[in-house]
């Protein structure tokens, strides 16, 4: 797919690279149902594609991605003629939940590129993400508590693990705009960027992801996630499979004659 474009949402590839880019600037990118619908189809199809290497999700103009569109669920709420039961919400979150599913758990690398600010439902699909680089101008906010609403997406599972139980709970609680600084402080994105130079460090990065070993990077999320459940016993058990996997690889030959040749090696994900 070397380029394709919906109206709310923009899916290009460089190289190995598959670019995501949530396209509402005018609603800082808020997700309607049908833009939550688009972007789990291009999830999906990215972790689906053999020839993607890394997947970045990013946002068109100053926001990654503000949350749900509230207003859009109040207005489709007043028109309604029969309201939605708890069972249908349920189940309709439970479906938008499989997007942040695949962005975690798909066999090769994602990375957030959050150029701006990042809300809610929005924060969540960037925690979901393996790695996040953030501009420093950006803000994060967890937003459930102000509208009343408990959390979705996994949103507590992520920063759970990110943050630990009692940071967490202060984050869904009080609901504070994190800045950059205290967002790399807290370990909710790995990397800060000059706003200034933010596409360029970004792309960088996901651009290393992509080209990297890919079979490699696959083992090594099975790896990290057993790692958050499993004793140390089947770590390593798991570990030394996964290693031996990797030694069939066309990567790991290459990687041996780049080093021979004194070059850096370029891996094929094979």
């Amino acid at each position: 797919m070397s380029g394709a474009v919906e109206a709310e949402l923009i899916v290009r590839d460089e190289g190995r690279l598959r670019i995501i880019t949530l396209n509402r600037p005018e609603r800082l990118n808020a997700l309607t149902p049908e833009l939550h619908h688009l972007l789990q189809d291009a999830v999906a199809q990215a972790a689906a594609d053999t020839a993607v290497g890394a997947v970045a999700l990013t946002g068109a103009g100053r926001a990654f991605c503000s949350g749900g569109d509230v207003r859009r669920s109040a207005d489709a709420a007043e028109k309604a003629s029969v309201p939605e039961t708890v069972e249908e919400r349920a189940d309709t979150l439970r479906g938008h939940g499989r997007t942040t599913l695949l962005l975690s758990r798909m066999p090769k690398p994602t990375i957030a590129l959050v150029n701006g600010a990042a809300a809610g439902a929005g924060l969540t699909l960037a925690l979901a993400c393996d790695l996040r680089i953030m501009a420093d101008d950006a803000v994060l906010r967890t937003a459930y508590a102000r509208i009343g609403l408990s959390g979705d997406l996994g949103i507590s599972y992520f920063l759970n693990r990110l943050v630990g139980a009692s940071r967490a709970a202060e984050l869904l609680f009080l609901d504070q705009k994190i800045d950059a600084a205290a967002a790399e402080r807290l370990g909710l994105v790995n990397r800060v960027a000059p706003a200034a130079d933010f596409e360029g460090e970004a792309m960088a990065m996901a651009r290393a992801l992509a080209e990297g070993p890919g079979v490699a990077f696959r083992y090594m999320k099975q790896n990290l996630e057993l790692a958050e459940t499993g004793g140390l016993e089947a770590v390593i058990e798991r570990e030394a499979y996964n290693s031996a996997r990797c030694v069939r690889t066309q990567d790991v030959k290459e990687a041996a004659i780049a080093f021979r040749e004194k070059r850096a090696p370029t891996f094929t994900g094979r």
